[in-house]
C-alpha cells in the first residue's frame, strides 16, 4: 500500500511559526467554538471559518465535519466553503488524515481555502491539489493565499462563477 502523504505512520509536521500579530483563540467570542486548541465558526456566507492552533487530531477533524454538514443541513446554500488559518498549525496525526480522506465530500463543498501558511505548507496543499484533480477531476478545488482578505476575495469569486454557470 502507498502511504497517502509523506511520512505515513507518524504527524506531518510543518515547524510553526508563533506569530505574534494572528489571532490565537476565539472561543467565546460571539458564534465561536473550540475543539482541542482550535477555534472555529459557521458563517451565514456559507464558510466554516477555522483557526488551527497547533497538532491537529481526528476528533478535531470530526468536529470540523460536522460544523460543516450542520451549516450545509441548516442553511439550504448550494455553495458551501472552508475558510482555513494555517499560521498555528503543527502536526497532522495520521488518524487525522485518515480521517479526513475517508470523509465523503458533500456536494455543497465548492473549495477550500488556506491562508496564513509556511512556503512549505503552500507546497504541500499545491502537490495534494493536483494529485486530487487527476484522480478525482469533479474535486472542489483547493487553494492557498498569503492572507485571510485573498482567501475571502478567492471565494467571492468563485461564488460568481459558479452562479455564472448556472451551478446552484
Amino acid at each position: 500500500m502507498i502511504p497517502p502523504f509523506p511520512g505515513a505512520g507518524r504527524p506531518w509536521y510543518f515547524p510553526t511559526l508563533m506569530r505574534p500579530d494572528l489571532p490565537t483563540n476565539d472561543s467565546g467570542s460571539d458564534g465561536w467554538h473550540q475543539t482541542g486548541g482550535h477555534t472555529y465558526r459557521c458563517e451565514s456566507a456559507g464558510i466554516v471559518f477555522i483557526r488551527v492552533a497547533g497538532d491537529l487530531a481526528e476528533e478535531d477533524i470530526a468536529a470540523f465535519f460536522d460544523a460543516f454538514a450542520h451549516l450545509c443541513d441548516t442553511s439550504g446554500l448550494a455553495h458551501v466553503f472552508w475558510l482555513v488559518d494555517l499560521g498555528r498549525l503543527g502536526a497532522i496525526t495520521p488518524e487525522a488524515r485518515t480521517r479526513a480522506a475517508k470523509t465523503p465530500v458533500r456536494p455543497e463543498n465548492k473549495g477550500m481555502v488556506l491562508f496564513n501558511g509556511t512556503f512549505r505548507q503552500r507546497m504541500a496543499v499545491t502537490l495534494v491539489d493536483k494529485a486530487t484533480s487527476l484522480l478525482q477531476p469533479k474535486a472542489p478545488p483547493l487553494v492557498t493565499f498569503g492572507t485571510e482578505a485573498e482567501a475571502r476575495a478567492w471565494i467571492d469569486k468563485r461564488r460568481r462563477e459558479l452562479a455564472a454557470r448556472g451551478d446552484r
